[in-house]
């Protein structure tokens, strides 16, 4: 339908087509929907049109264009940046906007690799190793066919595991790409290099032994909770002790815990691993006071000297690294201030400063009578290491306690028929003895190197006979039960 307009000057312009709704929604992008509401009567923001009849509407563009720019929010030309997401309004401000993402990820039923399992895949931002940010697909087991029996229970599995990444509440930072092999040269160079001697052998053990050949080729970031159990477990297949199952636990958490630290993962998949509980140990045999005694008298010098030390201290025999200046005869201590593990230099374990160990008067004068018999100074080793090979001195030093067990004492233990020694037996019977003659634990802790009184309890202190008769005396005698005399074993003739 065409309808007469005016120019300006007053004249008729020409005729001017009037759009149908069609025409209009095809024209200006609306929706029918849209064009309905808005001409119905009442509307709150009613479409300029021109009625014809009672139920036939047509639409002038020029009005309707002016209806559209009347309530536009930004100009028709405005465009939003695509460098940078930032919209910048008026020139008075500036406003990120978040790109929201969520994936459902996929999930594929594997059969051609063994047992049927679910596994499912989805993508994650990571930071390559050249530290540029990339969108990586990443796949991961769900579990078995018969864990998972239909794709609906898998996805849900799936979507539990992408929960945390298509949470737009939480800022998370894209994972670092590094494989577990690689970190482990980092790892020594952030955190073991920190470390002492012996902190350093116990997890370099592990890592050579038990984490590279099981986690190598692992990427950082794929390792599981899931496969840190499945680790432990196999150890405990393998008949590996409690003890040693948590010693690898712990490593592993320290490595995990240094690589969230420095950004390559978010969370530690060893934090929530399940160790099996204690087995059965069987006490350990202590010698006996008289044992050590001759043990100590049918050793050679210096040896025979270092058992007694540690038996009257009960430091550790790390700690055997002593010059004669450590030794002060006029207040009769003995100041621990190093100790030596294969060779290498450290300060004691849990000790910060230097250690006093309290000797007695017979105690100071057969370490002098050594120091007159060897013509030692003051700033000689106390033990010095006095073994040549091919005719050569060796590197001067004191002697490693790890070869004197084995080469010296353990041989001279067996020829006089006495149970197997070793250095932390014999701290133990010191130990042993102070707890039994009630020495103040505080004291007890103090002498041994500990950083809390209750190891010494828990760990260090074993019943003494004597204690033993005399509980189960008081405990017994109070129920006042008196063995008839024919089932006395030595009975009281009358």
């Amino acid at each position: 339908m065409n309808i007469e307009t005016q120019g300006l000057d007053g004249m008729p312009s020409g005729p001017k087509k009037l759009l149908t709704a069609r025409e209009l929604c095809s024209l200006f992008g609306l929706s029918k929907s849209f064009v309905y509401q808005h001409t119905m009567e009442g509307a709150k923001h009613p479409l300029p049109v021109v009625r014809i009849g009672e139920r036939s509407v047509r639409f002038d563009p020029d009005k309707i264009s002016t209806y559209i720019r009347s309530r536009e929010r930004h100009r028709p030309s405005a465009r939003l940046g695509s460098f940078d997401g930032i919209v910048r309004a008026n020139r008075k401000g500036k406003y990120k906007l978040a790109r929201r993402r969520f994936q459902n990820g996929s999930v594929k039923l594997r059969t051609d690799r063994g047992p049927a399992y679910w596994q499912g895949f989805y993508r994650e931002d990571i930071i390559s190793e050249a530290g540029k940010t990339i969108r990586a697909r990443k796949s991961v087991i769900l579990g078995s066919l018969e864990d998972i029996p239909n794709e609906k229970v898998a996805r849900q599995k799936l979507a539990v595991i992408l929960n945390p990444i298509n949470d737009n509440d939480v800022k998370r930072k894209p994972k670092k790409m590094m494989s577990f092999s690689g970190f482990i040269q980092k790892y020594r160079a952030l955190k073991m290099a920190n470390q002492k001697g012996t902190t350093v052998h116990g997890y370099e053990t592990n890592i050579r032994a038990h984490y590279l050949p099981e986690f190598g080729d692992f990427e950082l970031s794929d390792i599981t909770p899931e496969d840190v159990q499945t680790f432990l477990n196999q150890k405990r297949l393998e008949g590996k002790a409690v003890q040693t199952l948590r010693n690898l636990k712990w490593g592993l958490s320290s490595i995990f815990e240094c690589a969230i630290k420095h950004g390559y993962i978010t969370s530690n998949p060893a934090a929530g691993a399940d160790l099996p509980p204690d087995g059965v140990k069987e006490p350990p045999i202590l010698p006996t006071g008289n044992q050590l005694i001759l043990l100590i008298n049918n050793l050679e010098e210096p040896y025979s000297t270092m058992v007694y030390l540690v038996s009257v201290s009960s430091i550790r025999p790390e700690e055997l690294v002593f010059r004669w200046s450590d030794l002060r005869p006029e207040t009769r201590d003995l100041w621990i201030v190093r100790a030596m593990n294969k060779g290498k230099f450290h300060t004691p374990k849990y000790q910060d400063g230097h250690r006093l160990i309290r000797l007695t008067d017979a105690d100071v004068d057969r370490l002098l009578s050594l120091k007159r018999r060897v013509n030692a100074q003051d700033d000689d080793w106390m033990f010095p290491n006095r073994i040549k090979t091919g005719g050569t001195k060796m590197k001067p030093g004191p002697m490693r306690y790890e070869e004197i067990l084995a080469r010296k004492i353990q041989p001279v233990a067996d020829r006089l028929g006495l149970p197997h020694i070793t250095w932390r037996l014999i701290r133990h019977w010191g130990s042993t003895q102070m707890i039994g003659n009630r020495v103040d634990p505080k004291v007890v802790q103090q002498r041994l190197g500990h950083s809390r009184p209750d190891i010494v309890m828990r760990h260090y202190a074993h019943v003494l006979d004597e204690n033993a008769d005399r509980a189960a005396d008081m405990i017994s005698g109070q129920l006042g039960y008196v063995i008839p005399a024919e089932f006395a074993v030595n009975p009281v003739e009358v």
